[in-house]
């Protein structure tokens, strides 16, 4: 087959076959290799199935499925249009370059929103639905360098750094795309608690990635194969907290077998989610100590200007001058926590301080009002 040109009709035959999800991407290449094209290998009986390379089984599978009303292409194209979800096929021009590299890339991808085809610029970043305090900083103060030099990020919408990545995106007014290891119907967009967050990445001109048609549940085996596409979207991927046994880490893995680069942030030898990161630095990963050693990857550092506005910003925290000693013992607390990259709950602040309970709370709602301070479910923090 041409590999290089689609015709309109064979698009909607690579779309039916990835609704029989049994078939993937060898068997797809096997039936691209033996047939003049999808249409003839749609309609093509067991024995010529066998003879591309499709075992019995499969073949009988196939034809079985092929005759039941969700085969049907007129009912699949309905279904898509009723969900706004749009499809590429790896045949097409303006299908991701970087994800057309790897070893096993998805013949079709379902997608909301917009996607590019040019490799530019992309970073993939990864975590654990569970994090730390010390995750939650250490996106923060990376990703705002990592935007300002115009470096689109993906990530797996899931809870935790997953979805801390993609918030600060579009917070700093990058470009975000999410992949998902469900459909991209309204039901199946996992997690449901992130689905206004999918929302959101649509609306600010990101994407919603898939290579599972819609309908798909959230299946477990999924993920593993999704986070193959997260990997394959960028040139390098980052894993901000993780245990050993983790996504995240299969994401790594994925990334080195396509020769993508790995970087990981270092963490507390004692802490259980910095074990993956820190693992994967004594493996040969990049150590991430700063938006520098990122830029670094992308041959960025050399731009001086980029590079002081980055400085400029993460270095903008607003001057704060205590009009109490209360304030300025809270203050010193908050800073030092702070710059361990922790937070903290404002009962440990009373018992550091033993100040007076009514007094402690009403200075912390007074450093919030003023911007100096921020508060979230894990304690406090300076702004």
């Amino acid at each position: 087959m041409n590999h290089e040109n689609i015709t309109y009709e064979d698009k909607y035959y690579y779309l039916a076959f990835s609704y029989f999800q049994k078939i993937g991407p060898v068997n797809m290449k096997r039936l691209e290799k033996f047939f003049p094209d999808m249409h003839q290998a749609w309609f093509a009986n067991a024995w010529e199935l066998e003879r591309a390379g499709l075992n019995p089984s499969l073949a009988d599978a196939f034809i079985n499925w092929r005759k039941s009303s969700a085969a049907s292409i007129a009912n699949i194209i309905s279904e898509l249009k009723k969900e706004e979800i749009s499809f590429i096929t790896w045949k097409d021009p303006d299908y991701p370059a970087l994800l057309k590299e790897i070893a096993v890339p998805p013949p079709v991808l379902y997608y909301k929103g917009e996607i590019e085809s040019s490799a530019k610029r992309r970073l993939a970043v990864v975590g654990s639905r569970k994090f730390s305090a010390y995750g939650s900083k250490a996106i923060a103060e990376l990703l705002p360098g990592v935007i300002e030099s115009e470096i689109e990020i993906i990530s797996g919408l899931a809870l935790g750094i997953d979805a801390l990545a993609h918030q600060k995106t579009l917070e700093l007014g990058g470009k975000t795309w999410a992949v998902l290891g469900s459909g991209l119907d309204f039901k199946n967009i996992y997690p449901a608690a992130n689905r206004r967050l999918a929302e959101n990445i649509i609306n600010h001109g990101g994407a919603l990635i898939s290579e599972f048609p819609p309908g798909t549940p959230p299946h477990k085996q999924n993920f593993p194969q999704r986070n193959r596409i997260i990997a394959g979207l960028a040139q390098a991927t980052l894993i901000v907290e993780a245990p050993i046994k983790s996504g995240a880490l299969i994401t790594a893995d994925w990334a080195l077998e396509e020769n993508r680069e790995v970087l990981a942030v270092p963490g507390n030898i004692f802490a259980e989610f910095s074990a993956g990161p820190n693992k994967l630095i004594k493996s040969g990963a990049r150590p991430i100590t700063a938006t520098a050693d990122i830029l670094e990857v992308y041959g960025l550092n050399d731009d001086s200007d980029r590079n002081n506005k980055i400085k400029k910003r993460l270095a903008g925290r607003p001057l704060f001058f205590p009009k109490n000693e209360n304030e300025a013992i809270i203050y010193k607390i908050l800073k030092e926590t702070s710059e361990r990259a922790e937070k903290i709950s404002s009962d440990e602040i009373i018992r550091k301080t033993n100040l007076d309970t009514a007094v402690v709370n009403s200075t912390l709602s007074i450093l919030e009002i003023q911007g100096i301070a921020k508060n979230s479910e894990y304690g406090y923090d300076l702004n």
